[in-house]
């Protein structure tokens, strides 16, 4: 079996300097880095732009949470200016009632206001009345009249124990002495009510001058209801010259079919046998 001999020594030490050299050498390590920093920039670049979109998207999250709570939040505010909005409707209302109140207790001085609430009303097309939840145990006599801060109601009719039946200004049965409140007319006449729920003024002169808007209040003639209470406006005028008196219609200024904050006006009428 033939041996191989071993390189020269000289050879081994040439091929460590080449490597040395090759190693140490500024030109192939320079490339290689060059290199590695070509190929691997796009994926550094990728990872960048990666974790912006990510950052931003996190942010934009973060944001919505932030507007979300600041809605809840307004909401929450709004919720509670309303409600307190309400309240102040609510005591304007009611220093409106008030104020009204003091006007009307003025007016029908000397006799006392009894604030009363509505029970019951009459189901009737014929009639139009409403039970009252006071009666002759609290001073409630027939004839009395019922009115609430905005005007005339209507009067007394039937006075039990605990309860009182009140007529209605707009019943067909029911009628009041009444006069223009115009400083151009002081036209005095009749309000009727009407089934339509309007009031028929009638026996005006026809010189008097009646005009759309005008007020009509009581003129406190027949001793039943005290001068100055509101009735209501003038809707309509009707006037035929061959004729004597001239008509018109009036708008009641309450509306019955929302009648809160009543009082009957306790004062020395006669009762009368119905």
């Amino acid at each position: 079996m033939l041996s191989r001999k071993p390189p020269p020594r000289w050879a081994s030490a040439a091929i460590i300097l080449l490597a040395t050299a090759l190693l140490f050498a500024p030109g192939p390590a320079q490339h290689m880095e060059s290199l590695g920093t070509q190929l691997f920039a796009p994926v550094q670049l990728g990872l960048s732009g990666t974790y912006s979109r990510l950052e931003a998207f996190w942010g934009s999250i973060q944001r919505v949470a932030e507007i979300a709570d600041q809605n809840d939040a307004y909401r929450v505010e709004i919720d509670r200016l309303q409600s307190e909005l309400v309240r102040l409707k609510e005591l304007e209302l009611e220093n409106e009632v008030l104020r009204r109140l003091l006007s009307l207790k003025q007016q029908t001085q000397p006799g006392e206001l009894l604030p009363v609430q509505v029970i019951a009303s009459d189901v009737s097309p014929f009639v139009q009345s409403i039970t009252i939840d006071r009666g002759a145990n609290d001073g409630v006599r027939t004839e009395m009249p019922v009115v609430t801060w905005k005007g005339l109601v209507g009067r007394v009719i039937r006075a039990n124990a605990t309860t009182a039946k009140v007529l209605l200004l707009t019943d067909v049965n029911s009628s009041v002495s009444v006069r223009i409140q115009d400083p151009d007319s002081r036209a005095t006449g009749i309000a009727r009510g009407r089934s339509d729920g309007t009031l028929l003024l009638e026996h005006v002169p026809q010189q008097e001058r009646l005009a759309l808007g005008q007020l009509v209040i009581t003129s406190g003639l027949g001793g039943v209801f005290p001068e100055g209470l509101v009735v209501g406006k003038v809707a309509k005028v009707v006037q035929n010259d061959y004729e004597v008196f001239q008509r018109a219609s009036v708008a009641p200024a309450v509306d019955t079919n929302k009648l809160e904050h009543l009082y009957v006006i306790l004062s020395d009428v006669q009762s009368q046998p119905e």
